[in-house]
């Protein structure tokens, strides 16, 4: 899949700072069957969010683009690839060249520098305005994105769009007007939250020596889906521990597990419309203990 950017080109500089792969073997999953379902709907509570404000948890709809860069042409076309395999798997399609990049992914060696020039200095790119149907984390969170030291930060803008997918219009007075569709009730909002734009940095020295196949799995899983930058996966099999787990002396995973594989899925079949997230969380925990259960013990 050929990829292109369309945003202004950033005025910092990105160093191409390949990180070295390993083979290693995948580990094996042992799932603890009594506590399954607890396990579970811990680890989504863990690392779900939903943006600020609008208690709805976003998703691609359809269609994403993703761009890569500061990084050797072959590694940069190999994590696009990766992002696109896993977005397929959940019903996603990657648009073909020309396309305008709505998953932006940056790896360099000053990730803090980078991170903290683009909120200042692309304010509409991050989102940093109330504007009429765009949503984030809010204020807050932006500047710990800017200031944080983790080796993967990432950022979303979503769109709060109608329940079947239109966008909101205004009355003139500041107000969203919803355009057609069933009426809202008990059950469901008449609105959903869909992705916009998600901003990814790497700290290429921090990555350093992983497998690029983890690496770029990682990258993938926080393309697909809006999790909580302070959430841990602690005694979960995830790819989300992949530094949590080196630094700690642990063997990583190499690829997304079971275990992502299976929230991915969730969250990609959810309610969109759901009332608020906790709605959500629940459709993704039922639907992850139903793949788990199902799944094949790893190799």
């Amino acid at each position: 899949m050929k990829i292109s950017w369309r945003w202004p080109v950033l005025s910092l500089a990105l160093v191409a700072t390949p990180v070295v792969a390993q083979e290693q073997p995948e580990p094996e999953i042992v799932v603890v069957g009594n506590r399954l379902q607890e396990m579970v709907q811990e680890f989504v509570g863990e690392v779900a969010v939903a943006p600020g404000g609008e208690r709805q948890m976003a998703r691609w709809d359809r269609k994403i683009c993703p761009l890569v860069a500061g990084l050797p042409t072959r590694q940069m076309q190999y994590m696009a690839d990766r992002i696109a395999q896993r977005a397929h798997q959940v019903g996603l399609e990657a648009e073909g060249a020309g396309c305008k990049a709505n998953i932006l992914i940056f790896v360099t060696p000053d990730a803090s520098r980078l991170a903290e020039g683009i909120v200042s200095e692309f304010r509409e790119l991050v989102g940093y305005y109330s504007t009429t149907g765009v949503s984030t984390q809010g204020r807050g969170p932006l500047e710990d994105f800017a200031r944080s030291t983790a080796p993967v930060r990432w950022w979303h803008v979503n769109q709060t769009v109608s329940a079947d997918g239109q966008e909101l219009g205004g009355d003139g007075a500041g107000q969203q007007v919803i355009r057609g569709g069933p009426p809202p009730g008990r059950l469901r909002r008449a609105t959903r939250q869909d992705f916009l734009r998600v901003l990814i940095i790497v700290d290429a020295t921090q990555a350093q020596g992983l497998q690029f196949q983890a690496l770029s799995d990682y990258v993938a899983m926080v393309s697909l889906a809006q999790l909580d930058p302070a959430g841990e996966a602690t005694g979960i099999p995830s790819i989300l521990s992949l530094f949590t787990d080196r630094g700690a002396g642990r063997e990583p995973q190499t690829s997304m597990t079971q275990w992502d594989e299976a929230y991915l899925d969730g969250l990609y079949n959810a309610r969109r419309t759901a009332p608020n997230e906790i709605w959500q969380q629940r459709d993704i925990s039922a639907r992850m203990v139903e793949q788990l259960q199902q799944a094949p013990p790893a190799p």
